[in-house]
């Protein structure tokens, strides 16, 4: 399963083709994937102040559930595993929120175009994007 931390779909709105390609393979042929709680919140925030498309960001939102599972943050393991990334791997406190939460429903991959999961180790792949700002 993919889990799409919250640079992916700032790179789906821009228009990368690898996070575009990804897209459609969830939402049209339901190829498994789950956005962590972390990333749904951040989504909305961006959209409130102007940092991504509101309608956009209000539609990844409410698809929740339907094209993508969400995940949790509230479990203790999850939160456990979180400190433990934050202490051992430097990840931001938002950052290990969102791979612990993944990690725990299965993600094997997690794209992202934030280079802070650069130090991410764990039984996820990194699949990183280059922003579109950068190109």
């Amino acid at each position: 399963m993919d889990g799409l931390d919250t640079g992916f779909f700032f790179e789906l709105r821009a228009g990368t083709t690898a996070a575009q390609d990804l897209w459609r393979s969830i939402t049209e042929r339901d190829d498994p994937a789950a956005v962590s709680s972390v990333t749904l919140y951040e989504l909305s925030r961006h959209g409130l102040v102007g940092r991504i498309d509101r309608s956009f960001a209000e539609a990844v939102v409410e698809r929740a559930g339907v094209a993508f599972e969400q995940a949790a943050v509230d479990p203790t393991a999850v939160l456990d595993r979180a400190a433990r990334i934050t202490k051992g791997m430097g990840l931001p406190m938002a950052d290990a929120l969102i791979a612990a939460s993944l990690e725990r429903v299965g993600c094997a991959r997690v794209h992202t175009s934030d280079s802070d999961f650069d130090d991410y180790e764990g039984p996820m792949e990194v699949v990183l994007y280059p922003t579109s700002r950068e190109q």
